[in-house]
């Protein structure tokens, strides 16, 4: 068990998720604090924070103490900081694009290196509603059976951002060209289906059902039957953790062994800021 001396750790959920308190994230991190910080998130591997009135640069340098900021291919930046992604609703609720997120999913694993992990700050967050789910990954392989493990290990997934697509959106007549330019900017990418966790070691379901398009040894019907499985499983309430924004609050999670949802339960105006560290290529 860790000892954390310097951090208040709370976990709130079996199987991952801590509150942390005692840290103020405007100011500059002491190497203990950044030690036990780092500790906490492989052992818990999404952290959450209360009460972190943050500026931009603020959040960004909070980032960079785990590593180098992501700039994102697609999604609208800040204006003044291209490090920070600007998720903002409409007066009456979820944006046209929150199809996305309102469903499990690891962020940008259609690139050839997906993200280390992500810190959104909420600088709004409505009356009610709007919580956001994360679940395990370690757990879901490890609660496969041992033949599935087995089975699984030796497979290949392609991850294609055409895969997050809805059916309305390709069945325009100038979706062909549209989905052309976005392989183009970032073209399909194979990923294994069980990843090692490049700081843990430990072994991981690395596939989610926005990015993952098809398993390359497979024929689809069999790829797309034992996804929907993994989907599944990977989804059981045992593997979740779920946390209730706050204006001011910041969520910190571990992109390489988590999925997140964001749940689209509300009818007002939500203004969030996210940070992307960049990560390494999956093995």
């Amino acid at each position: 068990m860790t000892i954390y001396k310097e951090i208040e750790v709370q976990p709130v959920a079996g199987n991952l998720g801590a509150e942390i308190h005692g840290i103020d994230l405007r100011e500059q991190l002491s190497d203990n604090i950044y030690k036990e910080v780092h500790q906490a998130l492989l052992q818990y591997l999404v952290l959450f924070f209360r009460d972190q009135d943050l500026t931009p640069e603020q959040q960004k340098d909070f980032g960079r103490y785990f590593g180098e900021l992501h700039v994102h291919p697609y999604i609208p930046a800040l204006e003044g900081h291209p490090e920070i992604i600007a998720l903002r609703s409409t007066e009456n609720g979820p944006a046209e694009m929150a199809y996305q997120s309102n469903q499990w999913h690891t962020d940008l694993t259609y690139i050839d290196e997906p993200p280390m992990g992500s810190i959104l700050w909420s600088q709004q967050s409505p009356p009610a509603g709007g919580d956001t789910m994360f679940l395990n990954l370690y757990r879901a392989f490890e609660t496969l059976s041992p033949k599935m493990q087995e089975f699984v290990s030796d497979l290949t997934a392609v991850h294609d951002i055409v895969a997050s697509m809805p059916d309305d959106f390709i069945e325009q007549s100038w979706a062909p060209n549209q989905l052309k330019r976005l392989q183009e900017i970032t073209p399909p990418v194979e990923h294994p289906v069980v990843r090692t966790h490049p700081e843990t070691g430990k072994k991981l379901l690395f596939v989610n059902a926005n990015f993952t398009s098809h398993i390359k040894e497979l024929s689809r019907p069999e790829s797309t039957a034992l996804l929907n499985h993994l989907y599944e499983h990977i989804a059981k309430p045992e593997n979740v953790c779920r946390f209730n924004w706050q204006t001011n609050s910041v969520a910190f999670w571990d992109n390489r062994c988590t999925q997140h949802y964001a749940i689209n339960d509300y009818d007002s105006l939500r203004v969030m800021h996210r940070v992307t560290m960049c990560g390494d290529k999956p093995y």
